[in-house]
């Protein structure tokens, strides 16, 4: 049975939720990173009391946010992070398995974001890919005149300008991918934290069983791989871009079906856990073993490299 929590220790996620926000506005770097995590006490609330206390909380984190900092960032937040948090906390209570409670607030969360984002910004005579693509364009700007004021080589600087705007562009196109890259990593961070304090102070009840060294995707997301794949380089303007972000979203969770099998070859080894540290360190610093850990979750659903998929009953 859970015990209730008492009044002065439910104002502790709101104080955590408020520390966090401002943690972003003072210092971008440092909040965007914790700020990630700011679901975690709304939803550790919302499991612990109930859909009524957890609803009034989120309630109350925003009220008190629009009134602090204004009605944008307040909608921010609840689209960002308050919505993600109702989800994953009713999943959860549901017990849902838990790819299914990451896949679906994050998308909902993404979905409502972008939507969010349009709306917020056709009040500025500006689509949401311009907007991008101007706040990349300053970026690379203001790196550009660092260059040339090193005294850096006039045709290096021009070469890197000419790229910088292709990158601009590039990333402009593909923002709906970015936001909902960004959804899914901050729910499975969410998803992966709460159960992990959930289990270690009540037990698992709540939580399926299941370890990720064995989960895989739905066999079908290879379509959507393939259809991305010959959109972006065969298509031109909406298809191409269409393609662009499907397939960047389905490249991420390739990749994190490709961990899941290094995962599994590690624990099958009994590989220390110093050497698991430096493996991952690599991964993520080298493009290419990037490309080869989501090229490993593609082709697993051929290869079966973990002989997880059972073979159908011959009659």
């Amino acid at each position: 049975m859970v015990e209730p929590l008492q009044p002065k220790n439910l104002l502790i996620p709101v104080v955590l939720v408020f520390a966090v926000f401002f943690a972003l506005m003072v210092f971008p770097p440092l909040g965007a990173l914790i700020g990630v995590l700011s679901p975690f006490p709304l939803v550790f609330v919302y499991l612990q009391r109930g859909r009524q206390a957890g609803i009034a909380l989120f309630a109350l984190v925003f009220v008190v946010l629009l009134l602090l900092v204004g009605a944008t960032q307040a909608m921010l937040f609840l689209a960002e992070y308050a919505l993600m948090a109702l989800l994953l906390g009713e999943m959860i209570r549901i017990q849902l398995p838990g790819d299914r409670c990451i896949a679906i607030s994050a998308l909902v969360s993404g979905l409502v974001s972008i939507v969010l984002l349009v709306l917020l910004l056709g009040d500025q005579d500006t689509s949401v890919k311009e907007f991008f693509e101007g706040q990349m364009r300053a970026h690379f700007s203001q790196s550009m005149e660092a260059f040339e004021s090193m005294g850096e080589n006039k045709a290096e600087v021009a070469d890197m300008k000419a790229f910088a705007e292709r990158t601009a562009e590039g990333f402009a196109a593909s923002y709906p991918a970015f936001l909902l890259i960004g959804s899914l990593i901050g729910s499975a961070a969410n998803y992966a934290l709460i159960r992990i304090a959930w289990t270690r102070l009540y037990g698992p009840g709540l939580f399926s069983g299941g370890a990720f060294s064995e989960w895989f995707c739905s066999e079908n997301l290879i379509w959507g791989f393939i259809l991305s794949s010959a959109a972006l380089f065969l298509g031109q303007g909406m298809v191409a871009d269409a393609g662009l972000n499907v397939f960047l979203v389905v490249l991420v969770i390739y990749f994190v079906q490709g961990l899941s099998i290094v995962v599994h070859f590690l624990k099958a080894r009994n590989v220390q856990v110093f050497f698991w540290f430096v493996l991952f360190i690599l991964i993520f610093v080298q493009p290419l073993l990037i490309g080869l850990v989501a090229g490993l979750g593609v082709f697993d659903i051929w290869a079966d490299f973990r002989k997880l998929r059972k073979a159908p009953d011959i009659q």
